[in-house]
């Protein structure tokens, strides 16, 4: 608990290096790029585009206000995705740093998910353009929006620590994560309603963390959801239980990582 403790205000003393950190991130992602940090929020709305003609026209979708459903959750889990799928590297890339001069490790993965909230609030542009074109009226629960920022940051935060630590160790972590998270992608109604799940399956949408963040997302911008309490109550609990995990395993391996870097 000493040494947690301790690790924590070494991130706090090194809160200069982790700003330079996420302002290396954003510009190292859109370097060279034509349109540079526009990508933000023109991703999102191309990925909405191709997900809506395939999903609405093909499929046959019928949910309601289907343009600012499918775009909502598409945000939120380029949140989580870009948060957690950058930060596995994130030791391994640093390693020339770590090896010179003395620093809190779990600055880096930090720096990444940092990056990707940002990321995220510029994302909400477009999707109040997108509720301004449709006429979608903004939900009552929109003082719940700070929270998800809070929620998934910590969560995305505690899957990136477990996986910078493991990566370091087997870099078959990345490989793996790749495949983990495209499945896990699809297990999360992002892009079809979850009225579509069979009920045997229901419970197990239950223990998907991403389907209680997006639910209080699309609860706190648009949908009218009887009660937010119980996704609240889970995705409180997840982001706890991810944060706890991942600084337990990150504490007990962070003096054994730049040996293996």
């Amino acid at each position: 608990m000493v040494n947690s403790l301790e690790e924590a205000k070494e991130i706090f003393r090194y809160r200069e290096l982790l700003r330079n950190l996420v302002a290396r991130d954003i510009k190292v992602r859109y370097k060279r790029s034509f349109l540079g940090f526009v990508w933000v929020m023109l991703n999102p709305l191309l990925m909405m585009l191709v997900m809506n003609i395939i999903f609405s026209e093909v499929f046959k979708v019928t949910t309601k206000n289907y343009t600012a459903y499918l775009l909502s959750g598409i945000i939120l889990w380029n949140f989580f995705a870009q948060g957690t799928s950058t930060a596995v590297i994130s030791m391994v890339q640093n390693s020339n740093l770590i090896k010179k001069i003395y620093m809190p490790k779990a600055v880096f993965p930090l720096s990444v998910v940092l990056s990707a909230t940002i990321n995220f609030a510029f994302s909400l542009v477009p999707l109040s353009i997108i509720f301004f074109i449709t006429g979608t009226e903004v939900s009552s629960h929109v003082y719940l929006l700070p929270l998800i920022f809070i929620l998934v940051g910590l969560f995305s935060y505690g899957i990136a620590l477990v996986l910078s630590t493991l990566t370091v160790f087997f870099h078959d972590t990345i490989y793996i994560y790749d495949v983990l998270l495209l499945a896990w992608m699809y297990a999360t109604p992002i892009f079809y309603p979850d009225s579509i799940i069979p009920r045997k399956f229901a419970v197990i949408l239950q223990f998907n963390p991403l389907y209680h963040f997006i639910t209080i997302f699309r609860g706190a911008l648009y949908m009218d959801v009887p009660s937010l309490a119980g996704s609240v109550f889970y995705g409180v609990l997840f982001s706890i239980a991810s944060l706890v995990a991942g600084w337990l395993l990150y504490n007990r391996f962070k003096d054994r990582v730049v040996y293996y870097l």
